[in-house]
C-alpha cells in the first residue's frame, strides 16, 4: 500500500516495526504476534546499500518516465495489458473521494466502429488506447562516467554517481551514499564528488531533484496526480504476463538506464545472479509443496499458495533463461554437437530446443513432430495435474517461442544428471518401441490415474518378442529418483490419436452403409501426432454412460414388463385351472 500512495511511492528503503520489532514484510498481518486494533505499526527509513540505492534509482526512473503500456506490450516487469482502464472509463477513486454515486441511467452510445465494415479489419483496436505522454520531469538522467567511486570514496560511503539534466537546462551530478542522496561539485571534465557549496540534500533522489528544478517539482506533481487515476489492474504485476503476438508502433525514446538495465546485469536483478539462485532446487522444492497435508481448508489454501508461488518464480526464471539460450548468453553442455541438439543448464533448469534431435520423430514428421510433441507433453503434464495424484510426480514444465525458437525448460529429477538415461528408465521405452521396461510397482502407482483418464491396462510387446503390461503409452516414461519419488515424463501420446488429422478415411472403419454425410474437412498436418484433446474423451465417457444407462434401464423396463406379463399368464392359467377343476367336482358331485 506504501508504494501506491503519491506522498510515499519513492520510497523504497524502509521497514515496517511494531513495538520495536522488525516485521515481515511478506507475513500476513493476522501471523503478527501480539498486534491488535488500534495499534500504530511504524516505517522506519534505514541506510542504503549499493543494491537499495540502485533499487531506488530503478523505482524513481519508472515514476518520472512511466512505460506501462510499452511495458505490458512487452511483457516486462510482469505487466500485461487490459481493457480495465477503458471499460471503466473513469477514475473510480477519484468518484469515491468526491462523493459521486453510481449513475444507471447513463446513456452510451453502441453503434459499432467504422472500421468492422472495412475490407481489410485493422489489427491495431484489438489493444487498449495509448493514453497520452506524461509531462517530462528531467531532460535526461543516467549513471555517470566517473563510476565506479575511486577507493578512497568508497571508504568514505560514496555508493555511485548521477547525472542529470533539468528541465532548466542545467547538469549536475549527484553522490549516492547510505543516508541518501545530494548535489556535489563534479562538472563533466573535473571529479569532485564533496557536497556543492550549496547544500542540495534530500533521503531520497526525488527530494533532492525537487530542490534543485522547480518544473522537476511542478511535474512530478503532475505525474503523481495522473498516476492515481490509473485502473489499479493497469499497474498491478501479474503472475504470468501475456505475450502478444503483434505489437502496435511506439515511440522509441532515449533512455541510458533502459539500456543498463537490459544488457548489464545487477545487483537489482535478482533472477541474472547467478550465485544467489544456482543454489534453488526447484524440483525438491515443487515437489515438497504438494506433498504438504490437506487435512482441512486452512493447509490446502497454505499448499496451493505455496505451490502457486514456485511456479510463478520458476516459469519467470524459464522465461529469462529461455532467452539467454536464444540469445546465446548461457553456454550449452554439449558444445561438440549438432546445434538443435544442444542441451543448456542455467540455474537448476535443464534446456532444450524443440528438434528432432536423435531422430526420435523420423517416422512422425522429424522436427515438426518435435515441435508439437512438445506442446502434446505440456497439455499431458497439465492433465496428470489435475488430477492431483498421490505418489505420482510431473516435472514443472515451461515452454518458451522466442524468435523462432521453441525452447523448453524443465526442473531436474534428483540424481538424474549422474546416471544413464538407460540405467534410470524403469517404465516405457527410450528408443521407440524396441526395448520397453515395465515395473509392478510403479503400474500401481498409475492405477488411480488410468482409471480416471479411461485408460485400460494393455499388452505391448517390445522387440525382443517381450510382453509388458502398461497403462500408458510405451513412449510415457517413468523414472524413480534419488529421492524415491515416482517421476512420469514424455507425456506427448497420453491422449487417443486423431484419425481425422492424420487423412485416414472413415472407409477404413465403417462400411458404406454406415458412412455419415460429411460435416467438415480436417486439413492435413505436418506430423503424426495430432491427438485429441481430453475434453473430448471426457465427454465421450459421459455420453457413453449415459448411453450405457438408458439402454439397461430399457432393458430393465423391458425385462420387468416381461415378467409382469407371464405373471399375469400364469395367474390367468391358475385361475383357469382352478375354475375347471371346480366345474369336474360339481359334476361329480
Amino acid at each position: 500500500m506504501a508504494n501506491e500512495r503519491p506522498e510515499s511511492c519513492y520510497k523504497t528503503c524502509f521497514t515496517l516495526q511494531h513495538r520495536g520489532k522488525i516485521l515481515d514484510e511478506f507475513a500476513m498481518v493476522h501471523t503478527v504476534e501480539n498486534l491488535s486494533d488500534g495499534e500504530t505499526v511504524k516505517c522506519v527509513a534505514e541506510q542504503y546499500s549499493l543494491r537499495e540505492a540502485r533499487l531506488h534509482l530503478k523505482r524513481v526512473r519508472s515514476l518520472i518516465q512511466p512505460d506501462i503500456q510499452v511495458n505490458a506490450q512487452n511483457g516486462t516487469d510482469n505487466l500485461s495489458l487490459t481493457f480495465a482502464g477503458v471499460v471503466a472509463g473513469r477514475d473510480v477513486e477519484e468518484d469515491i473521494q468526491k462523493g459521486v454515486k453510481e449513475d444507471h441511467g447513463l446513456e452510451v452510445d453502441v453503434t459499432p466502429p467504422e472500421f468492422l465494415f472495412d475490407k481489410e479489419t485493422p489489427l491495431l483496436p484489438l489493444f487498449p488506447d495509448t493514453p497520452a505522454p506524461p509531462p517530462e520531469c528531467v531532460s535526461s538522467i543516467g549513471y555517470s562516467g566517473w563510476n565506479p567511486p575511486p577507493g578512497n570514496r568508497r571508504m568514505l560511503g560514496d555508493l555511485f554517481y548521477l547525472t542529470v539534466k533539468t528541465l532548466e537546462g542545467n547538469e549536475i551530478h549527484i553522490t549516492a551514499v547510505p543516508s541518501g542522496f545530494y548535489v556535489n561539485k563534479t562538472t563533466s571534465t573535473k571529479f569532485d564528488p564533496t557536497p556543492a557549496e550549496i547544500s542540495c540534500k534530500g533521503y531520497t533522489l526525488v527530494d533532492t531533484l525537487k530542490q534543485v528544478s522547480a518544473l522537476f517539482n511542478k511535474n512530478f506533481a503532475v505525474i503523481q496526480k495522473q498516476s492515481i487515476k490509473r485502473n489499479p489492474y493497469e499497474v498491478i504485476p501479474v503472475p504470468y504476463p501475456t505475450f502478444t503476438w503483434c505489437k502496435p508502433e511506439t515511440e522509441h525514446t532515449y533512455d541510458t538506464l533502459r539500456a543498463e538495465e537490459a544488457y548489464i546485469p545487477n545487483s537489482t536483478s535478482d533472477e541474472m545472479s547467478l550465485g544467489m539462485m544456482s543454489s534453488r532446487d526447484w524440483n525438491e522444492e515443487l515437489q515438497s509443496a504438494r506433498e504438504l497435508p490437506q487435512t482441512n481448508v486452512h493447509e490446502k489454501i497454505v499448499r496451493d499458495r505455496t505451490i502457486f508461488r514456485v511456479t510463478c518464480d520458476f516459469v519467470a526464471m524459464a522465461i529469462k533463461g529461455a532467452q539467454a539460450v536464444v540469445d546465446g548468453n548461457i553456454p550449452p553442455l554439449n558444445a561438440a554437437d549438432d546445434k538443435k541438439s544442444r542441451m543448456f543448464l542455467w540455474n537448476n533448469i535443464f534446456f532444450s530446443l524443440g528438434f528432432d534431435m536423435k531422430e526420435h520423430y523420423g517416422a512422425f514428421g522429424g522436427d515438426a513432430a518435435a515441435y508439437a510433441a512438445i506442446a502434446g507433453d505440456l497439455k499431458g503434464i497439465t492433465l496428470y495435474q489435475s488430477l492431483d495424484t498421490e505418489f505420482l510426480n510431473k516435472l514443472v514444465t515451461v515452454i518458451v517461442d522466442c524468435r523462432g525458437y521453441r525452447v523448453v525448460g524443465q526442473s531436474i529429477i534428483s540424481g538424474i544428471l549422474s546416471r544413464d538415461q538407460e540405467q534410470s528408465i524403469i517404465y516405457g521405452s527410450i528408443d521407440n518401441g524396441k526395448t520397453i521396461n515395465s515395473n509392478e510397482k510403479f503400474g500401481k502407482v498409475l492405477e488411480s490415474s488410468s482409471k480416471k483418464l479411461h485408460l485400460r491396462e494393455h499388452s505391448v510387446i517390445g522387440g525382443d518378442e517381450t510382453e509388458h503390461r502398461l497403462v500408458t503409452s510405451y513412449d510415457c516414461k517413468g523414472i524413480i529418483g534419488n529421492d524415491g519419488r515416482h517421476y512420469l515424463i514424455d507425456l506427448f501420446r497420453s491422449f487417443a490419436p486423431d484419425v481425422f488429422a492424420l487423412g485416414v478415411p472413415l472407409e477404413n472403419y465403417r462400411s458404406e452403409e454406415e458412412q455419415p454425410a460429411p460435416m467438415f474437412t480436417c486439413p492435413p498436418t505436418s506430423h503424426k501426432l495430432a491427438t485429441l484433446r481430453a475434453e473430448l474423451i471426457e465427454a465421450f465417457a459421459c455420453y457413453r454412460y449415459v448411453l450405457f444407462t438408458q439402454n439397461m434401464s430399457a432393458k430393465f423396463i423391458k425385462a420387468k414388463g416381461e415378467r409382469e406379463s407371464k405373471l399375469k399368464e400364469i395367474e390367468g392359467s391358475k385361475e383357469g385351472k382352478e375354475e375347471k377343476e371346480g366345474k369336474d367336482c360339481n359334476e361329480s358331485d
